[in-house]
Protein backbone atom coordinates (compact mmCIF):
# COMPACT_ATOMS: atom_id res chain seq x y z
CA UNK A 1 0.00 0.00 0.00
CA UNK A 2 0.82 3.35 -0.60
CA UNK A 3 0.92 6.41 1.95
CA UNK A 4 0.56 10.16 0.63
CA UNK A 5 1.29 12.74 3.12
CA UNK A 6 0.49 16.39 2.82
CA UNK A 7 1.96 18.60 5.50
CA UNK A 8 0.39 21.99 5.23
CA UNK A 9 0.81 25.52 6.93
CA UNK A 10 -2.57 24.55 9.10
CA UNK A 11 -3.10 20.40 9.43
CA UNK A 12 -2.05 17.30 8.32
CA UNK A 13 -3.08 15.06 5.51
CA UNK A 14 -2.53 11.24 5.15
CA UNK A 15 -3.92 9.55 2.52
CA UNK A 16 -3.84 5.23 2.24
CA UNK A 17 -3.78 4.00 -1.47
CA UNK A 18 -4.39 1.15 -2.93
CA UNK A 19 -3.08 1.14 -6.21
CA UNK A 20 -4.48 3.99 -7.34
CA UNK A 21 -8.00 4.18 -5.35
CA UNK A 22 -7.82 6.09 -1.54
CA UNK A 23 -9.30 3.85 1.06
CA UNK A 24 -8.55 6.15 4.23
CA UNK A 25 -7.61 9.59 4.98
CA UNK A 26 -6.75 11.11 8.25
CA UNK A 27 -5.75 14.36 9.45
CA UNK A 28 -3.91 14.36 12.54
CA UNK A 29 -0.42 14.65 12.78
CA UNK A 30 0.06 11.91 15.55
CA UNK A 31 -2.19 9.92 12.98
CA UNK A 32 1.72 8.15 11.58
CA UNK A 33 2.03 5.83 14.50
CA UNK A 34 -2.12 4.56 14.10
CA UNK A 35 -1.59 4.43 10.09
CA UNK A 36 1.79 2.37 10.56
CA UNK A 37 0.29 -0.01 12.68
CA UNK A 38 -2.30 -0.89 11.02
CA UNK A 39 -1.55 -0.55 7.46
CA UNK A 40 0.92 -2.68 5.39
CA UNK A 41 2.67 0.27 3.70
CA UNK A 42 5.07 -0.32 1.68
CA UNK A 43 5.93 3.28 -0.36
CA UNK A 44 5.26 6.62 1.08
CA UNK A 45 5.76 10.25 -0.53
CA UNK A 46 5.77 13.49 1.73
CA UNK A 47 4.77 16.58 0.65
CA UNK A 48 5.94 18.97 2.98
CA UNK A 49 4.99 22.75 2.89
CA UNK A 50 4.57 23.51 6.49
CA UNK A 51 7.41 23.35 9.51
CA UNK A 52 6.88 19.87 10.96
CA UNK A 53 9.14 17.45 10.57
CA UNK A 54 7.99 14.29 12.63
CA UNK A 55 6.50 12.84 10.19
CA UNK A 56 9.28 12.37 8.22
CA UNK A 57 11.92 11.19 10.86
CA UNK A 58 8.96 8.70 11.58
CA UNK A 59 8.80 7.25 8.31
CA UNK A 60 12.72 7.18 7.93
CA UNK A 61 12.69 4.81 11.32
CA UNK A 62 10.99 2.08 9.19
CA UNK A 63 13.26 0.56 7.06
CA UNK A 64 10.49 -1.57 5.50
CA UNK A 65 9.00 1.84 3.54
CA UNK A 66 10.31 3.75 0.68
CA UNK A 67 10.16 7.13 1.63
CA UNK A 68 10.15 9.74 -1.33
CA UNK A 69 9.85 13.65 -0.43
CA UNK A 70 8.31 15.68 -3.41
CA UNK A 71 10.13 18.20 -5.23
CA UNK A 72 10.66 19.72 -8.92
CA UNK A 73 13.58 17.54 -9.15
CA UNK A 74 11.49 14.49 -8.69
CA UNK A 75 10.79 12.46 -11.81
CA UNK A 76 7.08 14.24 -13.02
CA UNK A 77 3.97 13.29 -15.11
CA UNK A 78 4.20 16.53 -16.37
CA UNK A 79 6.82 19.01 -17.43
CA UNK A 80 7.59 22.15 -15.11
CA UNK A 81 8.21 25.28 -16.86
CA UNK A 82 8.19 27.49 -14.11
CA UNK A 83 11.44 29.81 -13.83
CA UNK A 84 12.04 29.08 -10.57
CA UNK A 85 11.13 25.29 -9.95
CA UNK A 86 12.81 24.73 -6.75
CA UNK A 87 10.59 27.62 -5.29
CA UNK A 88 7.62 25.79 -6.23
CA UNK A 89 5.41 24.41 -3.44
CA UNK A 90 4.99 20.75 -3.29
CA UNK A 91 1.67 20.91 -3.01
CA UNK A 92 0.79 22.95 -5.70
CA UNK A 93 3.18 20.57 -7.96
CA UNK A 94 0.66 17.34 -6.50
CA UNK A 95 -2.08 19.23 -7.32
CA UNK A 96 -1.35 19.99 -11.29
CA UNK A 97 -0.53 16.31 -11.62
CA UNK A 98 -3.72 15.20 -10.39
CA UNK A 99 -5.48 17.96 -12.53
CA UNK A 100 -3.56 17.22 -15.46
CA UNK A 101 -4.80 13.09 -14.76
CA UNK A 102 -8.31 14.50 -14.11
CA UNK A 103 -8.41 16.05 -17.34
CA UNK A 104 -5.75 14.43 -19.78
CA UNK A 105 -4.92 16.52 -23.21
CA UNK A 106 -6.74 19.59 -22.04
CA UNK A 107 -6.19 22.78 -20.74
CA UNK A 108 -7.05 22.92 -16.64
CA UNK A 109 -6.74 25.86 -13.83
CA UNK A 110 -6.47 24.27 -10.23
CA UNK A 111 -7.76 26.48 -7.61
CA UNK A 112 -6.67 25.50 -3.82
CA UNK A 113 -8.80 27.49 -1.56
CA UNK A 114 -6.33 26.91 1.55
CA UNK A 115 -4.52 29.30 3.48
CA UNK A 116 -3.50 30.61 0.58
CA UNK A 117 -5.48 30.47 -2.45
CA UNK A 118 -3.57 29.47 -5.28
CA UNK A 119 -4.27 29.67 -8.90
CA UNK A 120 -1.92 26.83 -11.36
CA UNK A 121 -2.04 26.83 -14.81
CA UNK A 122 -1.08 22.60 -16.72
CA UNK A 123 -1.96 23.47 -20.90
CA UNK A 124 -3.00 20.73 -22.73
CA UNK A 125 0.26 19.19 -23.58
CA UNK A 126 0.86 18.36 -20.19
CA UNK A 127 3.32 21.42 -19.40
CA UNK A 128 2.72 23.72 -16.00
CA UNK A 129 4.01 27.12 -16.68
CA UNK A 130 2.59 29.17 -13.23
CA UNK A 131 0.30 31.15 -11.61
CA UNK A 132 -1.11 33.29 -8.76
CA UNK A 133 -0.66 32.92 -5.07
CA UNK A 134 -3.60 35.27 -2.99
CA UNK A 135 -3.83 35.60 0.84
CA UNK A 136 -6.47 32.66 1.31
CA UNK A 137 -9.81 33.72 3.63
CA UNK A 138 -8.81 33.82 7.06
CA UNK A 139 -5.77 35.33 6.36
CA UNK A 140 -7.55 38.35 5.46
CA UNK A 141 -9.71 38.18 8.16
CA UNK A 142 -6.78 38.30 10.32
CA UNK A 143 -4.87 40.84 8.44
CA UNK A 144 -8.08 42.97 8.82
CA UNK A 145 -8.00 42.88 12.72
CA UNK A 146 -4.03 42.30 13.23
CA UNK A 147 -3.31 45.57 11.16
CA UNK A 148 -6.14 48.40 12.42
CA UNK A 149 -6.96 49.06 15.78
CA UNK A 150 -9.94 48.97 16.36
CA UNK A 151 -11.67 45.83 13.65
CA UNK A 152 -12.84 43.07 15.08
CA UNK A 153 -11.95 39.31 13.91
CA UNK A 154 -14.63 37.84 12.37
CA UNK A 155 -15.17 34.46 12.12
CA UNK A 156 -17.25 33.37 8.92
CA UNK A 157 -18.69 30.06 10.02
CA UNK A 158 -20.53 32.46 12.83
CA UNK A 159 -23.11 33.73 9.92
CA UNK A 160 -25.42 32.07 7.38
CA UNK A 161 -24.79 34.03 4.58
CA UNK A 162 -23.45 37.00 3.69
CA UNK A 163 -24.75 40.48 1.32
CA UNK A 164 -23.35 42.44 -0.55
CA UNK A 165 -24.18 45.89 1.61
CA UNK A 166 -22.82 45.06 4.86
CA UNK A 167 -25.14 46.39 7.76
CA UNK A 168 -22.64 47.17 10.58
CA UNK A 169 -18.86 46.56 11.08
CA UNK A 170 -19.02 42.91 11.21
CA UNK A 171 -21.20 41.65 8.11
CA UNK A 172 -19.04 45.00 6.56
CA UNK A 173 -15.75 42.68 6.98
CA UNK A 174 -17.99 39.58 6.14
CA UNK A 175 -19.09 40.88 2.69
CA UNK A 176 -15.78 42.77 2.03
CA UNK A 177 -13.51 39.53 2.34
CA UNK A 178 -16.10 36.97 0.84
CA UNK A 179 -17.01 39.29 -1.81
CA UNK A 180 -13.60 40.21 -2.95
CA UNK A 181 -12.29 36.39 -2.80
CA UNK A 182 -15.55 35.49 -5.20
CA UNK A 183 -15.05 38.01 -7.29
CA UNK A 184 -11.44 37.23 -7.68
CA UNK A 185 -11.56 34.09 -8.39
CA UNK A 186 -14.44 34.50 -10.97
CA UNK A 187 -12.32 37.48 -12.55
CA UNK A 188 -9.44 34.94 -13.25
CA UNK A 189 -11.20 32.23 -14.57
CA UNK A 190 -12.54 34.41 -16.76
CA UNK A 191 -9.45 35.74 -17.80
CA UNK A 192 -8.10 32.11 -18.48
CA UNK A 193 -11.30 31.60 -20.40
CA UNK A 194 -10.49 34.39 -22.83
CA UNK A 195 -6.78 32.86 -23.33
CA UNK A 196 -7.53 29.39 -23.38
CA UNK A 197 -10.09 27.23 -25.52
CA UNK A 198 -12.05 24.38 -23.96
CA UNK A 199 -10.95 25.56 -19.94
CA UNK A 200 -11.34 22.60 -17.10
CA UNK A 201 -11.42 24.16 -13.40
CA UNK A 202 -10.66 21.79 -10.70
CA UNK A 203 -10.87 23.33 -6.94
CA UNK A 204 -9.60 21.63 -3.39
CA UNK A 205 -8.59 23.21 -0.06
CA UNK A 206 -10.79 23.53 3.06
CA UNK A 207 -12.37 26.82 2.20
CA UNK A 208 -13.81 25.04 -1.13
CA UNK A 209 -17.05 24.40 -0.15
CA UNK A 210 -17.63 27.88 1.40
CA UNK A 211 -17.47 29.68 -2.43
CA UNK A 212 -18.25 26.82 -5.17
CA UNK A 213 -21.55 27.06 -5.12
CA UNK A 214 -21.18 31.11 -5.28
CA UNK A 215 -19.32 31.49 -8.43
CA UNK A 216 -20.39 31.96 -11.88
CA UNK A 217 -18.13 29.53 -13.45
CA UNK A 218 -18.45 25.49 -13.74
CA UNK A 219 -16.18 24.03 -11.18
CA UNK A 220 -15.22 20.16 -10.96
CA UNK A 221 -14.36 20.10 -7.01
CA UNK A 222 -11.80 17.39 -5.81
CA UNK A 223 -11.39 17.36 -1.98
CA UNK A 224 -8.32 15.09 -1.94
CA UNK A 225 -6.54 16.79 -5.12
CA UNK A 226 -3.18 16.86 -3.45
CA UNK A 227 -3.20 13.08 -2.03
CA UNK A 228 -4.66 12.12 -5.35
CA UNK A 229 -0.99 13.94 -7.38
CA UNK A 230 1.21 12.26 -4.73
CA UNK A 231 0.17 8.93 -5.12
CA UNK A 232 0.28 9.86 -8.90
CA UNK A 233 4.17 10.74 -8.48
CA UNK A 234 4.27 8.22 -6.09
CA UNK A 235 3.52 5.60 -8.95
CA UNK A 236 5.58 7.31 -11.32
CA UNK A 237 8.46 6.78 -9.45
CA UNK A 238 8.27 3.15 -8.85
CA UNK A 239 10.07 0.92 -10.67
Amino acid sequence: MNLAVDIGNTQVKFGIFENDELKEVFSQEESIEQILSIFKIENAIISKTGSSNIIGQKLDQRKEVKTLLLSSELKLPIRILYETPQALGADRIAGCVAANFLFPGKNVLKIDFGTCITYDFVNDKGEYYGGAISPGMMMRFKALHNYTAKLPLIDPKEFEKFELTGVDTSTSILSGVMNGIKEEVDGIIKEYNQRFENLNVVATGGDTGLFVALLKSEIFTRPYLVLEGLNRILNYNLP
